[in-house]
């Protein structure tokens, strides 16, 4: 499991900044939607690129999870720094406060952070097909695989 930090002596000057990993595709792929999201709100930048910035954490919690460093030194890890983005935006806002109270709905939200970051590829193929290889075009696939399993999921209620 990834390991939560509190705070930084080293602090990004005026913007949050999201730190990620730049050599995986799946990252890639969901940081162009954050920026879409997020505007000029915060800034992003791989870990490869930040982490002599950042001497008091270690290159391995870097590579373990996403991480939202606010200009006061607090640290976002994993699923609340990406709920975190949504919050700033106002656009559910309340993910983000479930995940800082809710003791259930972190533990859960960890959880499938892990076990998304532990099966990556394979995620990032599945976010291909549901929606679309360019993260900057809306891609409504899901929509078309919900609908065809909705109907056959009917069919099957009606005729038995």
């Amino acid at each position: 499991m990834f390991q939560h930090l509190d705070k930084t002596s080293v602090p990004p000057d005026n913007k949050p900044l999201m730190v990620y990993d730049g050599k995986c595709d799946f990252c890639r792929y969901w940081i162009v939607k954050w920026k879409m999201m997020t505007g000029n709100n915060i800034e992003y930048t791989t870990f490869q690129k930040a982490a002599k910035q950042f001497p008091d954490i270690e290159i391995q919690h870097f590579k373990e999870a996403v991480r939202l460093i606010l200009p006061d030194g607090t640290i976002y890890s994993g699923p609340a720094a990406a709920y975190y983005t949504y919050f700033i935006r106002n656009s559910v806002p309340f993910l983000f406060k479930w995940y800082q109270s809710i003791t259930w709905f972190r533990r859960l939200n960890d959880y499938l952070y892990q076990w998304i970051a532990d099966n990556r590829n394979q995620v990032f193929k599945f976010c291909i097909k549901m929606l679309g290889k360019n993260p900057r075009k809306q891609n409504y696939n899901w929509l078309k695989y919900l609908t065809g399993f909705a109907l056959i999921l009917l069919m099957i209620i009606y005729f038995y």
